[in-house]
């Protein structure tokens, strides 16, 4: 499928048809409200895929390994607004008191680093307490995100950051993120190795495969194809797919639509001003419309013009 780069390095699909765009339909979209939260419940069996999922982005940045999580507030856990395609997110809490908050951002966001630093902060200052004896001990805050769109300039698909001197060194772990660009993993099928390999490629391709790959066999991510698998979900919540999926599809194609739009009309734009440098410069009228593509009539239109000016 071709795609399209804008100039913020975002990389939208040109998408035919909602059929083509729903993928091969043995799998639901990964990448969707509603089937995100039920692959990744942190109150039932699936909560061994969150915590896998979770250790492997955060690699390195959080002081000891994921053992056990639950939901931190159901009322962001419970998937309510299935066709809320631009952001949605899940909150849990670990056994060590860590909170994470869990986001999925499907459409480009300009300050999408500052709005994570924003929410992160307030779930910070949701842990002071009133009194004199406040001593400000907090529990970590560790924020994932997860992007169907490029932020960044280099080709790195991850990056992960918390409080540091210049030299790199932590001088605290309240603040954490994990920034994950979902277009820049690019790894095939027979070169994952790693559990974030096979965690990032069930993200990114899982709605176009047919069967569960061999390497998913004996993982704990071969969960996630199970509850997935489109035939295995009652009537409703097929249809609650099939919904959010076709609006996350004209979302895409608003969205692309209005880039292409803002492309065209930059285009038209430069070859305006073209065509009146080389009227200026005495240039004949069809040489500067095979130059520019504009027709005979804007070509003379901008002669008029500039012979009243």
């Amino acid at each position: 499928m071709a795609e399209t780069k804008n100039s913020h390095g975002e990389m939208i699909g040109e998408i035919k048809t909602f059929e083509e765009y729903k993928g091969a339909g043995v799998f639901a979209d990964l990448l969707l409200d509603r089937t995100f939260k039920k692959a990744f419940n942190p109150d039932s069996q699936n909560k061994v895929c969150l915590i896998a999922l979770l250790n492997a982005v955060l690699e390195g940045e959080i002081a000891s390994p994921i053992v056990d999580v639950q939901s931190r507030n159901k009322e962001y856990s419970d998937g309510s607004n299935e066709n809320r395609t631009s952001v949605f997110d899940l909150h849990c809490i670990d056994s060590a008191q860590r909170k994470f908050i869990i986001e999925v951002q499907i459409l480009f966001q300009k300050n999408i680093v500052n709005r994570s630093i924003y929410y992160a902060s307030q779930t910070i200052i949701a842990q002071g307490k009133r009194g004199k004896k406040y001593n400000y001990e907090l529990n970590p805050v560790v924020t994932v995100v997860f992007m169907e769109f490029n932020v960044f300039a280099d080709d790195r698909y991850i990056r992960r950051a918390k409080l540091r001197e210049i030299n790199g060194s932590c001088i605290s772990d309240a603040l954490n993120f994990a920034f994950v660009e979902l277009p820049k993993f690019n790894k095939p099928l027979d070169e994952l190795e790693t559990t974030l390999d096979k965690g990032l490629y069930a993200l990114k391709n899982m709605k176009n495969m047919t069967q569960m790959p061999k390497q998913y066999v004996n993982t704990v991510f071969e969960l996630l194809f199970s509850t997935a698998k489109l035939a295995k979900l009652s009537k409703e919540e097929q249809k609650m797919i099939d919904e959010a999926q076709k609006a996350k599809w004209d979302e895409y194609a608003i969205h692309k639509a209005a880039i292409d739009s803002g492309l065209q009309q930059g285009r038209n734009q430069r070859n305006l001003e073209i065509a009146k440098k080389m009227l200026l410069k005495k240039k004949p009228v069809e040489e500067i419309i095979e130059f520019t593509d504009l027709s005979e009539a804007d070509v003379l239109a901008i002669q008029a013009d500039l012979d009243k000016a």
